[in-house]
């Protein structure tokens, strides 16, 4: 007889009720998680705390329901991340805090489910061991026939309910089941929710991992990049250097003097004005990088003079201008011309200057990156220089208006 009431508790357990929930005051649960998720996993609780362990658990489901619809726009928002260093690892920080933060949130729950699921076994016994003493009582089965012939679970408690000598314990005891019950499908279901939240952030933080690694990488790419750049930068300007000081110090240091003479060829007129404005600027300061009006580097000086005389063109270097515009001759030069220099054995043109006519050229001499119009006294000035005075260098002659 007694498997006949374990029966009857079997349904009981394992069929749903809607269970209404009183009105009450909103705790702010997401202030402190940790505060709670310790608090109710005490297989001890009061009333009171059952209570609010209750909403709790509530605010834990609503919050992973919500998690679930996010998943997508997270996914998105990882594949819309700017590509730098900096903000992929403070997204994969934030995301090892929310793992941590819901690992702790399924421990809480699967703690809560064993006590919820060994409160309702300490509740099933106390109830096969009241019914069968009701059974012992009317010493018949007319009772367990009239329970079994419920149709369904709730008219199962409202014949209980209905039978005359059934005490308040039984119906509290009844209750307490239906509501544990409740409860533990709840818990089972925010459980499901909670993991798929967490196998997604676990998934969302493999991908930045992965992004990062790639960044990381990159950089690393980069910099080594950078270094032979460098490398290569300061080799050839430490060649620069050298050849300019060279320069400067085998040519003559004061200004050898002379007029633009006006040449006949072309634009001459173009060519008279580029070569008028360089002359204009005869003993401003040699300064490296710079290009006037007051101070000047050597193609500093041929960007602003060139400038002046309406000729367009952004700044280029000696070894640029010696590519530029149309190649001419020595026996072609005239006024407004550019001549470029260069050491035997280079391939880089290191200086350039504007010819004036009467072999002379027009130049911004100096050291390079080391003279900062600190040396006018040397010679590092803008002056006119015979251009015999350059016979052991290489040249390039080019006409640029």
């Amino acid at each position: 007889m007694k498997k006949v009431f374990i029966s009857i508790l079997t349904v009981c357990t394992t069929l749903s009720l809607v269970v209404s929930a009183s009105t009450v005051k909103a705790i702010d649960f997401s202030e402190d998680e940790d505060k709670y998720i310790k608090l109710c996993s005490s297989s001890r609780l009061t009333r009171s705390n059952e209570s609010v362990c209750k909403k709790f658990n509530t605010y834990l489901k609503n919050k992973n329901a919500e998690l679930k619809k996010n998943i997508k726009e997270s996914t998105a928002d990882i594949e819309d991340t700017k590509d730098d260093i900096s903000s992929v690892t403070k997204k994969i920080s934030d995301i090892n805090s929310k793992i941590e933060a819901k690992e702790k949130e399924i421990n809480y729950l699967l703690n809560s489910i064993e006590n919820i699921e060994n409160n309702i076994e300490t509740k099933q016994e106390q109830m096969r061991d009241r019914l069968y003493i009701m059974q012992t009582y009317y010493n018949s089965n007319s009772l367990i026939d009239f329970l079994f012939g419920a149709s369904n679970f709730t008219d199962f408690f409202s014949r209980l309910n209905s039978i005359n000598d059934i005490t308040s314990y039984e119906k509290e005891l009844v209750d307490e089941l239906t509501s544990q019950k409740a409860e533990l499908n709840k818990q089972k279901a925010t459980l499901l929710d909670a993991k798929e939240a967490l196998q997604s952030e676990k998934k969302s933080a493999a991908a930045l991992q992965k992004k990062l690694v790639a960044l990381q990488e990159e950089q690393k790419r980069q910099l080594a990049a950078e270094q032979k750049e460098l490398k290569e930068t300061t080799k050839a300007q430490k060649e620069i250097d050298d050849a300019l000081t060279e320069m400067a110090n085998s040519i003559p240091k004061a200004d050898s003097g002379g007029s633009v003479i006006k040449g006949s060829s072309g634009d001459a007129e173009t060519g008279y004005k580029i070569a008028q404005y360089a002359v204009s600027k005869v003993g401003s300061p040699y300064y490296w990088g710079a290009t006037g009006p007051n101070m000047f580097d050597c193609s500093g000086l041929v960007y602003w003079s060139l400038k002046q005389a309406g000729i367009g063109g952004g700044r280029g270097t000696a070894d640029s201008y010696a590519r530029s515009g149309t190649a001419i001759s020595a026996s072609q030069l005239q006024a407004g011309d550019i001549v470029a220099f260069k050491r035997s054995g280079s391939s880089r043109y290191h200086h350039v200057g504007i010819y004036i006519g009467g072999g002379i050229v027009v130049h911004a001499s100096g050291e390079g990156s080391t003279c900062l119009g600190n040396h006018a006294s040397l010679g590092h000035v803008v002056k006119r220089t015979s251009l015999s005075s350059f016979s052991k260098y290489g040249k390039a002659y080019r006409r640029l208006y």
